[in-house]
């Protein structure tokens, strides 16, 4: 079997994962929350990789185990994890400081200076 491929990505309101190649049918993945850490297991034992929330990190949230999603589609498992409405609160509010926040022009460099 070739070596497997680990992606991440945050999305707006879902963590998302995906693993591939993996050609096993989704009846042979166990996915379970293990000390705030998300696993993938196989039935057949021949693959084990543990997965961080890194969002739920960030905020020392628990993992709550509702919230985990799978899906198998082209060799390739998805995991998502479903943002708990306190980061998403957060992280609207993070944003909305983030759009107050006036952009530097072109020529405003010049301005900066050096040390």
């Amino acid at each position: 079997m070739p070596p497997q491929k680990c992606t991440a990505r945050t999305l707006k309101l879902i963590t998302l994962g995906e693993i591939q190649p993996l050609p096993w049918p989704m009846s042979n993945y166990k996915v379970s929350v293990e000390d705030n850490t998300i696993i993938v297991r196989t039935e057949n034992k021949k693959y084990y990789k543990k997965l961080r929330v890194e969002d739920m990190d960030r905020f020392k949230m628990p993992l709550i185990v509702k919230h985990v999603n799978c899906a198998h589609a082209n060799s390739t498992l998805m995991i998502s994890y479903e943002k708990p409405k306190p980061v998403l609160h957060l992280e609207q509010h993070i944003y909305s400081e983030l759009c107050k926040v006036k952009p530097i022009q072109d020529g405003d460099a010049e301005n900066c200076k050096q040390q």
